[in-house]
């Protein structure tokens, strides 16, 4: 089999990493495949010919996209246009639901098979479109093991692969004891500039004042370091670091974050956290009336017989002045209650066993096995 190819279209940076470590390990299974794709930094560093940096249009809420449709018109006509001119073997699909179902369906249209990895999050809001979506694509490659399950009442075509954050073994192998820790809070306040500017100022509100701390504010790449040290006082310019340093990030007693991916890693370094989580007015309000979970962190839906049956972690969403108290409070608990601290890392070791599975070796399996048979 020679000069197959793929196309990828990974649209935010966790969606980015986990693109990077798939390719990567397809090229170990087939050398002879090349890719091409829209992704970001570390995507860049993978031998994927890389035609558009997502960067630009990785935002989340109703208004945020709306701010940015021009360019999010103009990265879509783009694929579809490379899509039309190299008619690629293979289009894998990471996350990114709104902006790569338009996608899945224009393949379609071309009769171009696709792979999508990381099931867009229809069970929490949006039961209805599911079947739909499974009759857009070839494959789905979940990671959580209950969407196994739930997607396999539209289709055979699932597979639970396992979360890509166990691909990392620098991740798993950093645990740092808890009392070697030098860092007494790290603020997560998200990847995306709207996440960014809805979340930090909330957090920061949340810090005591009069608590002599050692705080980190964690960037996850450098767009979104230069949007905080936009937004933020020089005088907080030093707490910036790296979100993807893991000997930092390990160095934390405690986290304030956003919902997403950094939950499951910071659950993996055993960090106690506190999700606060804020969109835009309009955005929340339409929401709110369309999520059906009771709970959105990433963390929080994965033990129990069903989806956030048995909660890890507070979560905070659109908090209000009252919120920020008990925040506070929260914060206190942690540092003081050793039992607390110890049935959280208990719950989390469970969610580590819970998502063991070689994710991005069975991603490759199943993308290689789809391009040999065409």
């Amino acid at each position: 089999m020679n000069n197959k190819n793929i196309f990828i279209i990974a649209g935010e940076p966790s969606g980015d990493q986990h693109a990077a470590d798939y390719i990567n390990e397809h090229l170990e299974i087939n050398p002879n495949i090349s890719f091409s794709a829209f992704g970001q930094n570390e995507v860049k560093k993978t031998k994927a010919n890389l035609i558009y940096d997502t960067e630009r249009i990785a935002v989340v809420g109703i208004i945020e996209v709306i701010s940015k449709y021009r360019e999010i018109t103009n990265a879509l006509n783009k694929a579809k246009r490379f899509i039309k001119d190299t008619r690629p073997d293979l289009i894998v699909l990471v996350d990114y639901i709104e902006f790569n179902l338009k996608i899945a369906k224009y393949a379609k249209e071309l009769n171009i098979p696709v792979l999508f990895y990381i099931a867009p999050q229809v069970w929490a809001w949006r039961e209805k479109r599911a079947k739909g979506f499974m009759n857009t694509i070839n494959y789905l490659a979940v990671i959580f093991p209950f969407e196994e399950k739930y997607f396999k009442k539209y289709s055979n075509n699932v597979s639970y692969v396992g979360h890509p954050l166990n691909k990392r073994k620098g991740l798993i192998e950093s645990v740092k004891n808890y009392e070697d820790r030098s860092i007494d809070l790290g603020i997560f306040p998200g990847s995306r500039e709207s996440e960014i500017k809805n979340n930090i100022f909330t957090m920061l509100d949340c810090v005591q004042q009069n608590k002599n701390e050692k705080i980190c504010i964690f960037y996850a790449n450098e767009t979104s370091k230069i949007l905080l040290q936009n937004l933020l006082p020089k005088n907080y310019h030093d707490y910036l670091v790296s979100g993807k340093d893991i000997e930092v990030v390990r160095d934390c007693k405690k986290a304030l974050c956003a919902s997403g991916t950094i939950t499951l890693e910071l659950a993996m370094l055993r960090v106690p956290m506190i999700i606060v989580y804020r969109l835009s007015y309009i955005s929340y309000f339409i929401m709110k009336s369309l999520i059906k979970v009771k709970y959105i962190g990433l963390v929080n839906l994965i033990l129990g017989n069903k989806m956030g049956d048995e909660p890890i972690v507070n979560e905070y969403i659109q908090p209000s002045y009252s919120d920020q108290v008990d925040i506070m409070v929260e914060l206190n608990k942690i540092d003081s209650d050793e039992t607390y601290r110890k049935e959280m890392i208990q719950n989390y070791d469970k969610l580590k066993v819970e998502l063991s599975t070689k994710s991005s070796e069975n991603l490759a399996s199943i993308a290689n096995r789809l391009v040999e048979s065409i």
